[in-house]
């Protein structure tokens, strides 16, 4: 049994959100791989949601959750695992066939950061950069690039944690809608982060996103949208910081506490407390290597992690 410091206030889950519990209604469980897995889930939707409605951006960002069945997670993590993906316009970062950062994008980047530094060491994020179809799909691939790059790069200098930090471009090739009107190539054109709790999920939404593409009410325009794609063999994601992959999700201690129930709520008291229950103990996965490279393959929906020789 774990004990709480009786000077730590923890936050639990109350009606209104993450509220402050009194130190002495503590009582220290050991949750299930996927408790803890969904418990960190929705405290960083908490946070970014948030987040994003103290920046009152318009258009607001938006959110969406996709969830990686147990049997395609890596071992050690064998339960159905949540990905979120925030979506923000081009013009809250760049302008018009730009990669050069507006001033205006601080707040957001800041924000984000912020939301990084209070991941588990195990997170990941990615920073996913799309275009619409004007111009060349080589033009349009490269900037996406440059793009996703600029911004990956502004977040790791302004401090991610303990965060696996990615950037990808897919230039032209997932759009949300067919480019047939000004308003549907605005929301094609945008910076999409994609958090989860290992790389690996994040990578598998990643290699499916063929499935989401060129909504339309229109099956004629959705069918031409989806014909008329200009696909790569693949598309490399790079990861900005050097963390390890094929972490294993319990680990020797690092002084920090536990995760807690607290009457019926689950508590916080350090942000993405990896102690629970399920999960795989040292030693049981393969040995966590750093892996700076990544292959997504949309029409094979498949990604792949160049694993650095020992």
């Amino acid at each position: 049994m774990y004990r709480q410091h009786p000077c730590r206030r923890a936050f639990v889950w109350g009606a209104t959100g993450l509220v402050l519990a009194p130190a002495a209604a503590a009582q220290d469980v050991i949750l299930s791989a996927a408790e803890t897995v969904e418990l960190e889930h929705e405290d960083r939707v908490e946070r970014l949601r948030r987040a994003a409605a103290a920046l009152g951006l318009v258009p607001a960002p938006r959110f969406a959750v996709s969830r990686v069945p147990a049997a395609r997670m890596p071992e050690g993590l064998r339960v159905d695992t949540p990905v979120l993906r925030v979506a923000f316009a081009e013009r809250t970062f760049f302008d018009t066939a730009s990669s050069l950062l507006r001033p205006e994008a601080g707040p957001v980047l800041e924000a984000v950061a912020a939301a990084l530094r209070g991941e588990a060491p195990d997170a990941a994020v990615f920073v996913a950069g799309h275009t619409d179809n004007r111009g060349s799909e080589p033009y349009n691939y490269a900037l996406s690039v440059r793009r996703a790059g600029a911004v990956a790069e502004a977040l790791h200098a302004r401090g991610v944690g303990d965060a696996a930090l990615w950037r990808v471009g897919f230039g032209e090739a997932v759009p949300l809608y067919p480019n047939d009107t000004p308003e549907q190539m605005g929301f094609n054109r945008r910076v999409e982060f994609l958090f989860g709790a290992r790389t690996e999920p994040v990578l598998d939404v990643l290699s499916r996103q063929l499935d989401e593409t060129c909504v339309s009410t229109d099956a004629g325009a959705a069918r031409r949208c989806r014909t008329t794609l200009e696909l790569r063999d693949g598309f490399e994601a790079v990861q900005i910081t050097s963390r390890r992959v094929g972490v294993p999700l319990e680990r020797p201690s690092s002084g920090r506490a536990p995760l807690r129930r607290e009457r019926g709520n689950v508590t916080l008291p350090a942000r993405g407390a990896r102690r629970a229950a399920g999960l795989a103990p040292p030693g049981s996965a393969a040995a966590p290597v750093v892996a700076r490279l990544a292959t997504i393959r949309l029409t094979a929906r498949l990604a792949t992690i160049a694993m650095p020789r020992r």
